[in-house]
């Protein structure tokens, strides 16, 4: 079982598209997924066509200790399950705070899920933010997944993600937590720049090489990406021959090559 925090410091840069348009095409691959939506606007959950209920996300079992199985839900997708989000949420992070549980509650709830035989892999989504829940996020992942896009505010985004989850990793709580990927969003180059994209990030942000750069494949910009959350569907449901559809079908794929228990499991 592998739990993938799909993190970044800024919106708009296609995050919540990434988490549900991934999973979903490994659901597609035939990969059991749960996706959980933590983020109290819950973008993944109103992209996904859901009703947000209250009591239908973690904060029962994050604040009064009920189980997190309680708040699983299957999808009308094949293999993908999820966890949905509530504006209840958003007074966790004050909640966890005061009892010293910042980094460890979240830790503690997702042991539940991660020893269930039903799942082969877990998504965070997180908030676009540095915010509470976002470190927890990392607290509990075996990885980052982390989308980017292309402009002035990349680098230093990036920057200030690896500050945070180098704090995790020196609190002790998660050492083994590394960045799995960058993944470029929005992307209208070619080749030769998505090259050179990637040479900025490993040259500026893992001189060492203690992480991987991008995936060797971006999304691009697509009117269809941007519209299908609107009728509350992936993107293989919204425009099944599309450049975005067939973009995230190869990076499940690659996806599924950097992780080989997965692919063979």
């Amino acid at each position: 079982m592998r739990i993938i925090a799909i993190c970044s410091p800024l919106g708009g840069v296609g995050k919540t598209t990434l988490a549900i348009n991934l999973a979903a095409s490994l659901a597609e691959l035939g990969k059991r997924v749960l996706l959980v939506d933590l983020d109290a606007q819950s973008s993944a959950t109103i992209a996904l066509g859901l009703a947000m209920e209250g009591g239908g996300s973690l904060y029962s079992a994050l604040v009064d200790g009920t189980s997190p199985k309680d708040v699983v839900r299957s999808t009308r997708l094949p293999n993908l399950s999820v966890i949905r989000s509530h504006y209840e949420l958003a007074s966790v992070d004050v909640c966890l705070v005061q009892r010293g549980q910042h980094l460890t509650r979240l830790r503690e709830v997702m042991a539940e899920l991660r020893a269930l035989p039903d799942f082969d892999c877990i998504f965070l989504d997180c908030s676009p933010s540095m915010g509470v829940m976002t470190s927890a996020a990392m607290a509990v992942a075996d990885e980052l997944l982390v989308p980017l896009q292309p402009g002035f505010m990349m680098l230093p985004a990036v920057s200030c993600l690896l500050g945070q989850m180098q704090q995790v990793i020196e609190s002790g709580v998660n050492p083994g937590l590394h960045v799995g990927g960058f993944v470029i969003n929005r992307f209208n180059g070619d080749t030769a720049e998505l090259d050179k994209l990637a040479h900025e990030l490993h040259a500026h942000l893992v001189p060492d090489g203690s992480c991987n750069v991008a995936y060797p494949m971006a999304i691009p910009e697509s009117t269809a990406l941007a519209e299908a959350p609107c009728y509350g569907q992936t993107i293989a449901e919204y425009d099944p021959l599309g450049r975005g559809t067939e973009a995230y079908r190869s990076l499940a794929k690659e996806f599924l090559e950097r992780h080989h228990f997965l692919r063979y499991g």
